[in-house]
């Protein structure tokens, strides 16, 4: 009865074993490009400083050019790339220079996919071409619209699709 059950077991982890997968995949198994901004109260942050650039292979920024995510593997997310840069980003926090932007009363982080607010957007896939736009603080329509505008169609560019 006991080898039953020890077999069992071995199967069944077997199959667990096999089914977690890395997430990220090989650096090359894509090549896309993001547009991207970070505003905080208001303020642009300022990624086009070396201590930014290319942080890691399968997803960075380049060339002084903080406009653009290179983003050269799959299953890369904005949380994975705002990781490489030694930053967090979870729907409701971002965290930079060991300070926290957490949604609150007062103020809220908001991230927008492609125009649009959603702030699950954090954990889904960076796809070509695609626009993100993290916010924080309490901003009105006129500064977010603003922000909005400022994100940049430079990845179409990079991509080779304007």
């Amino acid at each position: 009865m006991n080898k039953k059950y020890l077999i069992l077991f071995l199967i069944i982890g077997t199959f667990l074993i096999a089914g977690c997968k890395q997430r990220i995949g090989q650096v090359g198994s894509t090549h896309e490009h993001i547009d991207f901004k970070v505003y905080i109260d208001n303020k642009e942050i300022d990624f086009a400083k070396q201590e930014y650039m290319v942080k890691a292979r399968y997803v960075h920024i380049e060339s002084m050019d903080d406009d653009v995510i290179h983003k050269h593997a799959t299953g890369v997310t904005m949380a994975d790339f705002i990781k490489t840069l030694g930053m967090e980003l979870t729907p409701t926090c971002f965290k930079m220079n060991n300070q926290e932007y957490c949604s609150n009363s007062d103020k809220t982080l908001k991230i927008y996919f492609n125009g649009q607010l959603n702030d699950e957007a954090a954990n889904w896939e960076l796809r070509d071409l695609d626009k993100y736009l993290i916010s924080y603080g309490n901003d009105n329509e006129a500064n977010i619209k603003k922000q909005l505008s400022s994100v940049t169609n430079k990845a179409c560019i990079d991509s080779k699709k304007c």
